[in-house]
């Protein structure tokens, strides 16, 4: 069908923003000949689709939506672009009408809304991270309205157990992750009930929820199995339901850190994204310290401009709880960071065992023990290094460059620090372009050195929110290293 662009815009990604695009919609409704009546379904549609897309986002402060109108043969047409995560849309937990009037759970509500109102309609992502949403709407057909409609309600107060979670509690926790889409921002298999029912069916994550007196989940925490070490786990998947209030419904339950010392969990590794600073609030109130700063390591969550600018990318903090004590061996630290790792050191209340050596003096042993973890829709790609052998210098330029070629703009790199070989290693990828990230909790109760490299995106330092006096002197010093980078 042909279509000729009637008008188009750009508005910042707040729902407060939703009513300027509403009244070009009502104006390019009405003088493209639609009833009265058809102009207000318009507008309904138009305003549902933006808020799907806003919710979808990534809801950073400079990320923008772009919305163009269209003349078609039989009426309109609407594209709305966006960044958000790549998510299959019907494979996501579909709007209830029984769960809206039981709970207020809307989840999947606009969604509902702009595909039963509107015409011809699809989504579809891009290989950039783009997301359009397109819909036509005939003047001619008149389609049953849904008469669901948005309430606005009070925090429901509440009282909450903390158990763990089933399998059977897979739809709700996706349902509740979604609906805090807007605060959060998570891998994709969170969202998906079908995965999540599988993950809990075959222990690969360890879950607790939040139940409250009505029966609904109001918030989740979860464990991961971390590939920095076999002792090491990730807290992930931390969300609340902001329809409720209960007391201390965010705070890391007891049941879950106890279950992890249970089964001989070392070390708890938490990422968290430093475009907002309550979740680092958070973490510190558990008792987690900060570890390492990484730089653009999610998803782009700006609109460009145009293609000649650079997709902002999202860096988080790394925050280590210690469940064990740390191994006795003596630690090796390149001379350069030797102050700062004592320091990430330090303000956890860890004195360091550390060794002398110099590079070159390390042992590479028998073989080497390499593993590496890849995100390719979020963009980065981890390398952590166990054991070292005659081959690990090869192999890790191997798995760099590989991933500078598939194009990948965050790659992290682990190397243990009770080896002296990681002296070396320190100097000559820091040579290549790597430089400091922080440390974190590995392989058989060690510690590592941890490097970063920034594959064609900047650091985005002017997004990096930090809360604590400690978190701003390790982005200080994070950014004097990628000034001082190898180029």
């Amino acid at each position: 069908m042909k279509s000729k662009k009637i008008f188009g815009m750009q508005i910042p990604e707040n729902v407060e923003n939703i009513s300027v695009a509403c009244s070009a919609a009502r104006e390019c409704a009405r003088v493209r000949g639609f009833s009265p009546e058809d102009v207000q379904t318009f507008c309904l549609v138009v305003e549902e689709a933006l808020t799907n897309s806003i919710e979808m986002g990534f809801g950073g402060a400079d990320d923008e939506v772009d919305i163009a109108f269209y003349s078609i043969a039989s009426g309109l047409g609407v594209k709305i672009r966006s960044f958000c995560l790549p998510l299959e849309p019907e494979k996501l937990p579909q709007y209830n009408s029984q769960r809206v009037s039981k709970y207020n759970d809307t989840t999947g509500l606009s969604y509902h809304l702009v595909k039963n109102m509107s015409d011809n309609f699809s989504v579809s992502v891009g290989e950039d991270g783009a997301r359009e949403l397109c819909f036509e709407k005939y003047i001619p057909e008149q389609k049953v309205q849904d008469k669901v409609t948005r309430k606005r309600v009070l925090r429901v107060n509440t009282e909450h157990i903390k158990r763990f979670a089933e399998p059977e509690d897979a739809e709700n926790i996706s349902r509740l992750v979604l609906r805090s889409h807007d605060a959060v921002l998570f891998g994709e298999s969170i969202y998906y009930p079908a995965i999540v029912r599988e993950m809990l069916a075959e222990k690969k994550m360890v879950s607790v929820v939040a139940e409250a007196e009505c029966g609904e989940l109001i918030a989740h925490f979860a464990l991961l199995k971390d590939i920095s070490g076999d002792r090491v786990e990730e807290l992930t998947y931390v969300v609340s339901d902001k329809n409720f209030k209960s007391r201390d419904t965010i705070k890391l339950p007891a049941i879950l850190v106890e279950d992890a010392m249970r089964r001989g969990v070392y070390a708890i590794n938490s990422y968290v994204v430093t475009n907002h600073t309550y979740a680092q609030k958070g973490c510190l109130a558990d008792g987690f310290s900060e570890n390492a700063l990484y730089l653009a390591l999610n998803t782009a969550s700006r609109h460009t401009q145009n293609e000649e600018s650079s997709s902002h990318r999202i860096a988080n903090l790394g925050f280590v709880k210690y469940l064990g004590a740390m191994g006795s061996a003596p630690l090796f630290l390149p001379p350069r960071h030797r102050e700062m790792i004592l320091d990430i050191y330090a303000q956890m209340g860890i004195e360091l065992p550390v060794a002398e050596g110099t590079a070159g003096s390390g042992s590479m042993g028998g073989s080497s023990h390499i593993v590496t973890d890849v995100e390719f829709k979020e963009g980065w790609m981890l390398i952590v290094v166990k054991e070292y052998g005659p081959d690990t210098f090869s192999h890790l330029k191997s798995e760099f460059y590989k991933a500078v070629v598939q194009g990948i703009p965050s790659i992290q790199l682990g190397l243990p620090l009770s080896n002296a070989m990681t002296l070396q290693m320190c100097s000559e990828f820091e040579a290549m372009g790597f430089f400091f990230a922080g440390v974190s909790s590995g392989y058989n109760c060690s510690e590592n050195l941890m490097l970063q490299y920034l594959n064609g995106v900047e650091p985005g330092f002017e997004s990096v929110h930090t809360f604590s006096d400690f978190a701003k002197k390790l982005k200080e010093y994070v950014a004097g290293c990628w000034e001082d980078r190898a180029v």
